[in-house]
């Protein structure tokens, strides 16, 4: 009997453990906002997180809505803030820019379609103001004027300077430098990536990479610096790993380098969660109400989020966009604990270890927009809070199950010689 050679085996073996598709588990979520008059009706692109530097508890969730505008809810699910100068289809948050004379805050980047640019506002952390949205120099222009964006992510690159990858409305994948300039921002194209239509976005500098999600297509990987060329790597095909579709990404960060990358699958009302290491496959999540009632449905925008959130979410918090809500004849977003999702999965999902840590400065030590890690300059593989990154947790290795696979072949082939 002819037998396969070791290399076929394992790519065999690989692709099933990678592409297995398990029934998806079902998560209970612990609130939901109630969007006013203005906000919802099916419009709503995207969301971001800003962590509340030193009330954690009073954080702020900030929703893209592609008809009205930009609206900050508390985690209670109330609507505190609403933007309408302009449309919006993404929105995400970076922590610590400049503004002038040595103070820093939180800045927040709208992608507007109207206004036919991004558009840069700051978070007001004063209690009075709580966590409320300002425009960052109202009277200038919108940067990169012109251009439509469909997907925008805010992140911190190596060097420390401060960098956002936009997706291109009619395709195509653009990466910028910040610079803080008079009390306002400039942005700095220094690469363009010729991509399909860019449906999600997430950068994890631990591996110093950026993943997209590119519509008909699947997840692709690139190099997240400015010099990395623009070749990239199809890490997951849509069909494989049970994904249908490829929506928003978000990145849940147990450690410095430990965690998941969670893939959207709209069509299947799905979200799918790799190894952060090794990309291969855990497995996939549904969120429903206690009872199955009110699923999450066609989702367009979530966010993972590892820290405690005051008594509310003291185990972090995943936060993913409902485009068919019974509960508010419209579209919302639904808030779970990241420890409900974490203990959905046998064996569980890792959960962060909690600990305190603000900035002072309008921000966290990670980002929250699309999950994404600010590393300490001093230490870029590092939390950020002085620790090497590691951690104490498990999760399930794809990459092991393989191996075990190839080794259970290799004695029945001896067995059969024999």
């Amino acid at each position: 009997m002819r037998r396969a050679p070791l290399s076929a085996l394992t790519a065999i073996l690989v692709s099933t453990a990678t592409g297995a598709q398990t029934p998806p588990v079902s998560a209970p979520y612990q609130s939901q906002t109630q969007p006013g008059a203005r906000s919802g009706g099916g419009t709503v692109d995207d969301v971001a997180l800003w962590v509340n530097p030193t009330n954690p508890g009073a954080s702020r969730l900030f929703t893209s809505d592609r008809n009205n505008g930009l609206f900050a809810y508390s985690l209670d699910g109330t609507e505190v803030q609403g933007i309408t100068e302009g449309t919006s289809t993404s929105v995400d948050v970076v922590y610590g820019f400049p503004v002038g004379d040595g103070v820093t805050q939180a800045l927040v980047l709208s992608a507007n379609p109207t206004l036919s640019g991004l558009v840069p506002y700051v978070v007001d952390s004063t209690p009075d103001a709580g966590g409320g949205l300002t425009r960052l120099a109202p009277t200038a222009a919108p940067l990169d004027v012109g251009v439509s964006y469909g997907t925008v992510r805010l992140t911190r690159g190596a060097d420390g300077t401060f960098q956002a990858f936009g997706g291109l409305a009619g395709g195509g994948l653009r990466q910028f430098v910040l610079t803080p300039t008079d009390g306002g921002v400039t942005a700095t194209p220094v690469r363009d990536i010729n991509t399909g239509l860019v449906t999600g976005i997430v950068v994890d500098p631990s591996q110093r990479a950026v993943y997209v999600g590119q519509q008909g297509q699947g997840l692709y990987r690139y190099g997240v610096d400015a010099d990395a060329g623009t070749e990239g790597q199809r890490v997951v095909p849509l069909g494989d790993a049970g994904l249908t579709s490829v929506g928003r990404l978000t990145l849940y960060e147990s450690s410095g380098a430990d965690g998941y990358l969670v893939v959207s699958d709209p069509n299947a009302n799905t979200f799918v969660v790799f190894d952060r290491r090794t990309l291969g496959r855990v497995g996939s999540f549904q969120l429903a109400q206690d009872g199955g009632t009110d699923d999450v449905e066609q989702s367009r925008g979530m966010v993972a989020y590892p820290g405690a959130l005051g008594a509310g979410f003291p185990e972090g918090l995943f936060v993913a966009h409902d485009g068919q809500s019974s509960s508010t004849l419209g579209d919302n977003l639904k808030l779970a604990s990241w420890g409900s999702v974490a203990r959905a999965f046998t064996p569980p999902l890792a959960i962060a270890q909690q600990t305190d840590g603000g900035t002072g400065d309008g921000g966290t030590v990670r980002d929250a927009g699309g999950g994404v890690f600010i590393p300490d300059p001093g230490n870029p593989g590092g939390n950020g809070d002085g620790s090497d990154g590691g951690c104490g947790c498990s999760s399930t290795s794809v990459p092991a199950a393989a191996m075990l696979g190839l080794l259970a072949m290799a004695l029945w082939g001896r067995r059969r010689r024999s």
